[in-house]
């Protein structure tokens, strides 16, 4: 299992352009390792953008407003959510290993 994913596995994965996924990442603050001038992402770092794409892009939310709910921590409401967000975690592990081993 790979711990760090590039920028571009990254939005493979989401299938979204790099550019959103930089423009994401600078928006939110997100603390990305740094080798040199790659990023190198974390399956925690996975997991922030997971929500963020999906609060922007599924619910609709203004960046605005999903900082807001990343705030609040409203994302994690119950016990299913959790759930949930955690069998996609393991989806989005499976998949990035599916594609380095296709690369």
């Amino acid at each position: 299992m790979k711990l760090f994913y590039s920028t571009e596995e990254v939005a493979k994965h989401f299938g979204v352009n790099e550019s959103q996924i930089r423009h994401y990442v600078k928006e939110f603050g997100l603390k990305i390792n740094t080798v040199g001038r790659v990023k190198k992402y974390t399956h925690k770092d996975i997991e922030k953008l997971d929500q963020i794409l999906r609060l922007i892009e599924e619910e609709k939310y203004t960046i605005e407003g999903a900082k807001e709910k990343l705030k609040t921590k409203e994302v994690k409401a119950d016990h299913n959510t959790e759930l949930i967000q955690k069998l996609k975690d393991i989806r989005i592990t499976l998949e990035l290993l599916k594609n380095s081993i296709e690369n």
